[in-house]
């Protein structure tokens, strides 16, 4: 009997990890909905996506972030991206646009014209 109620306990808590995140999107209206990147030295980063403001994403972002993030750049109703050189606070590129590949493509234009070996580092895509 101990064994089942262990069983159930940790099969509700898996439900509620997994019914988490579904929160974020109920929460964000499709038209309405905002991401973020955050970044930080020594390859700290994280995103957000589909959030009914613009603060929540920023925050959600610095919170994933575990608070090494120092940076955060947000998107409305598109996709974000962030790419970077090698080296703390070397050259880096932002991007957004409404698909993943274009603000990658954006965000790797701009760092490649600021110094050499950039990657992307972190992209997040709203559900629009």
């Amino acid at each position: 009997m101990k064994k089942l109620k262990l069983a159930l306990l940790g099969a509700a808590a898996l439900a509620a990890i997994a019914a988490a995140p579904s929160a974020a999107y109920a929460d964000c209206q499709v038209g309405n909905c905002w991401g973020a990147v955050a970044y930080g030295p020594r390859g700290a980063w994280a995103y957000a996506v589909n959030y009914p403001a613009r603060h929540i994403a920023e925050r959600v972002a610095q919170n994933r972030c575990g608070g090494r993030c120092n940076h955060v750049l947000t998107f409305h109703n598109s996709c974000g991206a962030y790419a970077s050189g090698p080296g703390a606070y070397s050259h880096y590129g932002w991007g957004n646009a409404m698909s993943r590949q274009a603000a990658e493509s954006r965000a790797m234009y701009e760092c490649n014209s600021r110094g050499p070996y950039c990657r992307v580092r972190v992209w997040g895509c709203t559900t629009r």
